[in-house]
């Protein structure tokens, strides 16, 4: 199974300390060891102690990044929707056919569920155990990526190119729960990869969506 780390390291400025200290390597080794904690044991069945043991870190270390395990929590959900967020925004800006937009978010989708398989089975399993702002937070990026979602399907039924008879909130709810569910069963290294799923996932959805002449 692949196992989803923080964002690489070659996409951040790196600062070093005089003492040779890493700030942004250690809260990458907290992230990772985190991601693989709370995946396989449960939120609730994972402490801030065990954390920084995993990652050769102390406690302090640990306080000095997040302000808790939740902030811990809500770090890994919003690094899964940023990541969402910038592919659908990419999306928009290399095609406007409705068809190609969404067969692009298939594959994203399907393809960052094997990148981030921590991350997708943590967003799913563990964000119940967030509260307050916490919460609000990412339930409002959550909500944008829908947004986004549904915004294709519903230029696509706008432009004709797609069903009349389809409500784009309803596809959005199909669509990203037909993806997201992959994280229980998408094997990496199967005999159909990543890509080959995408197409058969995007060929029964456009199959679905696509107007008729005459309908």
């Amino acid at each position: 199974m692949a196992r989803a780390t923080s964002r690489p390291e070659s996409t951040r400025r790196r600062q070093r300390w005089p003492d040779g200290y890493d700030p942004e390597n250690t809260r990458n080794s907290l992230i990772t060891s985190a991601l693989g904690l709370i995946e396989q044991r449960g939120f609730d069945r994972t402490s801030v102690q065990e954390i920084a043991d995993q990652a050769q870190l102390t406690k302090g270390a640990f306080y000095h990044h997040f302000a808790s395990k939740d902030d811990l929590l809500r770090h890994i959900q919003e690094e899964y929707l940023e990541a969402q967020l910038a592919a659908i925004q990419k999306i928009e800006a290399d095609s406007d056919d409705p068809t190609v937009r969404v067969r692009e978010l298939i594959r994203f989708s399907l393809t960052s569920v094997a990148e981030y398989r921590a991350h997708v089975t943590i967003f799913y399993q563990e964000r119940r155990y967030l509260t307050g702002d916490l919460f609000a937070e990412v339930t409002r990026k959550r909500g944008l990526v829908e947004a986004a979602f549904a915004g294709m399907v519903a230029d696509g039924v706008a432009r004709g190119v797609f069903r009349a008879d389809v409500d784009p909130r309803i596809a959005t709810f199909g669509l990203v729960g037909m993806c997201a569910w992959a994280y229980q069963w998408l094997n990496v290294g199967g005999p159909l990869s990543v890509d080959e799923v995408a197409r058969q996932f995007g060929a029964m959805v456009l199959e679905g969506l696509t107007a008729r002449p005459g309908s």
